[in-house]
């Protein structure tokens, strides 16, 4: 059963993909930090950089946004291209043909339109193009290419020649028009009537591009609850479920017009008791944060992110099987293919993520491993590689990705161990404080010092290393006070005047 579980709140909207009630996917935007992927706008060149063949663009943003030269659209490819997922920025022929240089193509103060497909990331601006693309329910209108494309999710043969032919038919004159993977099976006047429709919008967004003076938006796409709908809500949903009469209104309107067969699969939820709780969203999205995640026979898989990569590591954990140790291995590591796969596309990772699974003896096993894991990803919608099992065991792969990982999203990084996972322990740092504790006897003629640090810090300097802070306070001719103070991080130290509570600065 695959399911669409939509929770609006004032501050934020959640949207949860369930398949047999375990939780596959999650889309969350605030109103603090919307999404602005899919939205055109009429941008101004700020400067150029030959050095990195880019341009820096004004879109209206405090952070100017960012245009690789090969996605600059400045020639045209011409015959079928075959893409690998339903998303709206294609890599054509006629981007692999350029050789242009940027700084013959964009000049500063030049105005440009261009479209969002990277949300801004850390310090990084968004990721622009200049290659357009206006989703629909069945097909992508691409005005800034005459080229035609079938997703290479739709497997058959037969039914890709005849969607190709299709297209030829109802493409709009000078634009490229892709097929998404909804678009199985629909006839001529599914699409003819979805062509016209993009078509439209193109004109709408060419027309406020030329009326506009500065940077600013010149089409916006939908917001997250239709966008969606428009996505994700085929014929193999299930039901979709929202909990805000509002927005169940709107879906029941937006699909009028779309899906009409689809409106009695959606479901207003009524109960007092929060959607996400009742049925086991909140649980499930509070162990995607966490770093082990347990296999069903009892190995786990072991996420750490960093800035350059996902490194994800496979474990039999208390599972010691049943017979030999390679089949233990062979069934851990097929578990992991499968969950790994969920793993990547619930939490969002992309980039480069390195898998290490348990080593295995034999080839077909290998190979068996491989096949689990292709098979795996085909669910995501996000374009993914894979490559062959290295020498050392290990799984490369990439997945591509648009905005904000599930971790960034929904926390941040501590303060106090900046990401790392660990802090000092209480035996560094009471040295470190003895240490301290020294150089301010060396800095000031005080007699009377009181330190305030963490209470287990303080345990250890009045039981088993008394002996040390004594001699300190003996050699220096000092009497120093250790005062625990429960809100202290382990971290934090004071050094303060005894007679007036002043604090030193070391």
């Amino acid at each position: 059963m695959k399911e669409l579980i939509i929770n609006v709140s004032p501050l934020e909207t959640r949207i949860a993909r369930l398949e047999e009630e375990r939780l596959v996917e999650l889309i969350i935007e605030r109103q603090e930090n919307p999404s602005i992927v899919g939205n055109i706008y009429k941008g101004v060149v700020d400067s150029v950089v030959p050095g990195m063949q880019a341009a820096f663009i004004d879109i209206g943003f405090e952070k100017n946004g960012f245009l690789y030269v090969s996605d600059i659209a400045g020639a045209e490819g011409t015959g079928d291209i075959e893409l690998n997922d339903d998303a709206p920025r294609a890599k054509t022929r006629a981007r692999r043909a350029r050789q242009q240089p940027i700084e013959t193509m964009l000049k500063r103060g030049q105005s440009v339109m261009v479209q969002v497909v990277k949300d801004r990331l850390g310090t990084k601006g968004p990721r622009l193009t200049n290659f357009i693309t206006i989703p629909g329910r069945f097909a992508v209108l691409m005005p800034t290419v005459k080229t035609l494309g079938v997703s290479r999710k739709i497997e058959s043969s037969k039914e890709r020649d005849r969607l190709r032919q299709i297209l030829r038919q109802v493409r709009p004159k000078d634009c490229g028009l892709i097929t998404r993977t909804a678009g199985e099976g629909k006839s001529k006047a599914d699409f003819q009537s979805d062509a016209k429709y993009l078509a439209r919008m193109w004109e709408r967004a060419k027309e406020k591009f030329e009326r506009m003076n500065g940077a600013g938006l010149v089409r916006e796409d939908l917001g997250p609850i239709r966008r969606v709908v428009r996505d994700q809500f085929t014929t193999d949903i299930d039901r979709l479920v929202v909990d805000s009469e509002e927005e169940y209104a709107r879906i029941l309107g937006f699909l009028d017009a779309l899906a009409p067969s689809l409106s009695k699969r959606v479901k207003l939820y009524k109960m007092k008791r929060p959607i996400f709780d009742k049925l086991g969203v909140e649980d499930q999205i509070t162990k995607a944060l966490r770093r082990k995640v347990h296999l069903p026979s009892g190995g786990h898989i072991c996420i750490d992110q960093t800035e350059a990569l996902v490194a994800i590591d496979v474990n039999t954990g208390k599972f010691t099987g049943k017979r030999q140790l390679e089949d233990t291995v062979f069934k851990t590591n097929l578990e992991a293919a499968d969950e790994i796969a969920r793993q990547l596309r619930l939490r969002d990772m992309g980039g480069i993520i390195v898998c290490d699974f348990i080593d295995m003896r034999f080839a077909k096993n290998k190979r068996a491993l491989i096949q689990q894991l292709s098979d795996a990803v085909k669910k995501d919608r996000a374009k993914t590689t894979i490559s062959e099992v290295s020498e050392l065991g290990l799984i490369e792969m990439t997945r591509k990705r648009v905005k904000h990982n599930l971790m960034s999203a929904l926390s941040q990084t501590c303060p106090y161990c900046e990401g790392s996972g660990q802090v000092r322990s209480v035996t560094t740092m009471t040295f470190d404080v003895l240490r301290k504790l020294q150089s301010l006897c060396c800095q000031t003629r005080d007699k009377h010092i009181t330190l305030q640090v963490h209470p287990d810090v303080a345990r250890r300097l009045r039981t088993e290393n008394a002996e040390l802070l004594d001699a300190i306070c003996k050699r220096f001719e000092r009497v120093v006070e250790v005062e625990s103070l429960p809100d202290f991080h382990i971290h934090d130290i004071k050094f303060m005047r005894t007679r007036n509570r002043a604090e030193f600065k070391i």
